[in-house]
């Protein structure tokens, strides 16, 4: 299938995020809707990534994706949460924003939200959360991920190896676990490309900048835990934080216009 050019992305998203800006604010947005509002901002984050080779902005749009989700949270009510569609969670860690990775931990539902979404797929990001933002007791954490076992009622599940991996802080663990992670998103990607089932925009950024990646290796390295320079994803320069110059916490509600672009 045929890939947006990087700049055409940009202001596509630019523009996407202008006209859903005022329901956001307004706090009239769904769990999937404010989702796909953040998922603007990191597909900016990664264009400006590839196209500079510098990743002074892309860490700037991440934190931006990640304040305006905790600002939803912050506002929703229960029910409307789906702590399952926590994406900027990972957004938060993987540009250093721990204080946006707090602010999503503190105010995401606790418990499954039962017929809105998978158990397993609520579990893995709450575990993450729970082990390594809200300070979560060892017997709850254990408790968490015996029951993501059950949950699988004997299927595999490598997200929960790796979790195990993290919390075990067991190397072998962790890279077995990983690669079968990486290697299972690569084939999904590739196989949604073929289909054509990859929307155009996310083809020549989120396809080849996995942000969810670059967070685990960070909670990894937080354990102690040895990673990989150089993995499929993951482009080092994309890893350094060091470089981070992270914009107002409010800064997500001020779309420059991109209208003029061209």
């Amino acid at each position: 299938m045929i890939a947006t050019p990087l700049p055409a992305v940009e202001k596509s998203c630019g523009l996407d995020l202008e006209e859903a800006l005022p329901a956001v604010l307004a706090r009239r947005v769904s769990a999937d809707q404010m989702a796909a509002f953040c998922r603007l901002y990191r597909r900016i984050g990664v264009s400006n990534l590839l196209m500079s080779g510098e990743p002074e902005a892309f860490f700037g749009y991440l934190s931006r994706g990640a304040r305006a989700f905790a600002y939803f949270l912050e506002g929703a009510p229960p029910e409307k949460k789906k702590t399952s569609r926590s994406e900027p969670y990972f957004d938060a860690l993987a540009c250093g924003d721990d204080g946006a990775a707090a602010a999503i931990a503190s105010h995401s539902r606790p418990t499954w939200n039962e017929g809105e979404e998978y158990e397993d797929d609520f579990l893995y990001p709450w575990f993450l959360m729970s082990r390594f933002t809200l300070g979560t007791r060892p017997a709850a954490l254990d408790h968490i991920l015996d029951r993501w076992a059950r949950v699988l009622e004997g299927g595999e599940d490598p997200r929960l190896e790796l979790c195990r991996a993290l919390y075990q802080r067991d190397q072998d663990l962790f890279d077995q676990s990983l690669e079968v992670v990486l290697s299972n998103r690569q084939e999904d990607d590739r196989n949604r490309i073929e289909a054509e089932r990859m929307p155009p925009d996310d083809v020549p950024t989120l396809a080849k900048v996995w942000v969810e990646l670059l967070a685990l290796l960070r909670l990894a390295e937080s354990c102690g835990l040895r990673t990989q320079e150089h993995l499929p994803l993951a482009p080092s320069i994309a890893r350094r934080l060091e470089l981070a110059r992270l914009p107002p916490p409010d800064a997500w509600s001020q779309i420059a216009s991109y209208r003029e672009i061209t």
